[in-house]
């Protein structure tokens, strides 16, 4: 992946990561208010938390590639 592809691709996961933890923060409060039931929510959170595990894994594999020593 060249630099440019790489940069691109970093970007669409910050846009990712940051609507995945809007909905994170969503899900809290709503399991805080009541608004759905804890076994609904706590299920609901465990997906989203799995999605946003994976995002920042990528996003780390394409940071420390973008950001390592190149060897020539």
């Amino acid at each position: 992946m060249d630099e440019t592809a790489r940069e691109q691709e970093m970007d669409r996961l910050r846009l990712q990561i940051a609507e995945t933890v809007k909905e994170r923060e969503a899900m809290k409060q709503a399991l805080e208010q009541g608004a759905v039931s804890p076994t609904q929510g706590m299920r609901r959170l465990e997906r989203i938390d799995a999605r946003l595990s994976a995002l920042d894994s990528h996003f780390k594999c394409l940071w420390d590639r973008a950001h390592s020593p190149r060897t020539i």
